[in-house]
């Protein structure tokens, strides 16, 4: 007699007994990750890039983000607040005494890795033209009229802003200055969860995302978002339909 297989739900929570090493952004929508790009794209508003031309997500924005929505997960528990603070500092102070480090979030390393070996055998000129094109590969232009206060428009000529486009993934890896308490992790899962927003014009469509805790920047994402919800301590529960309920405890 073989072995039953084990549970989903009980992999799941093994694998999450470490702590999470990556925050995985997976991008649903167009972001405005508004800054300096490598290569400059004659856009009104440019995308912040690496210097190979590849978006990227800034880690204070991260960091911002995710100290803003571990304020939800305070108000919904008060008992994780030494949890926030241990995380992300006291009144957005970045002292010495916080327990996470949060990196850029980039393209996977596979990508990095080929467009860094495909520059190397350009010559300078060429580079770079290869530098706006992988910008050009991994956005889009949009364009549209300034809004003023009252919501008519600002002026008559048209603004364009170089977004990122939807679909990719960008992966932040986590350091810990050391081991985290379960609540500090159950914070920070509950503030991933509640992190569905980042760059500019997020009130107008743009810039949602899953953003998801795992230990390998390949996790799968439904792989990723078991693994958060068992770090959230938030319990599923599979229906025979094949749904899935979240119960919070």
């Amino acid at each position: 007699m073989t072995d039953p297989a084990p549970h989903p739900v009980a992999a799941d929570r093994s694998e999450a007994a470490a702590a999470p090493a990556f925050l995985l952004v997976d991008l649903v929508a167009p972001a405005i990750f508004a800054g300096a790009s490598a290569a400059g794209t004659a856009a009104d508003s440019d995308v912040v890039t690496d210097g190979h031309g590849l978006p990227y997500l800034p880690r204070q924005r991260i960091a911002a983000r995710l100290r803003d929505a571990a304020v939800t997960a305070v108000r919904a528990e008060p008992a994780l607040l030494p949890a926030a603070h241990a995380l992300f500092g006291a009144s957005r102070k970045h002292g010495p005494g916080r327990i996470l480090r949060i990196s850029h979030a980039t393209p996977s390393e596979p990508v990095r890795a080929a467009v860094a070996w495909a520059l190397e055998q350009r010559a300078a000129g060429a580079a770079n033209t290869l530098v706006r094109a992988v910008t050009d590969a991994f956005t889009s232009v949009e364009s549209g009229v300034a809004i003023d206060g009252s919501g008519a428009p600002a002026d008559a000529r048209l603004r364009t802003a170089r977004v990122v486009d939807p679909g990719l993934r960008l992966t932040a890896p986590l350091r810990w200055t050391r081991t985290p308490a379960p609540a500090e992790v159950r914070c920070l899962a509950r503030a991933a969860l509640a992190f569905t927003r980042a760059g500019l014009k997020a009130g107008r469509g743009r810039g949602r995302l899953d953003a998801r805790l795992a230990q390998a920047p390949d996790t799968d994402p439904d792989a990723a978002h078991a693994c958060t919800l068992a770090w959230a301590d938030i319990h599923v529960r599979t229906e025979t339909e094949g749904t899935v309920r979240e119960r919070r405890v």
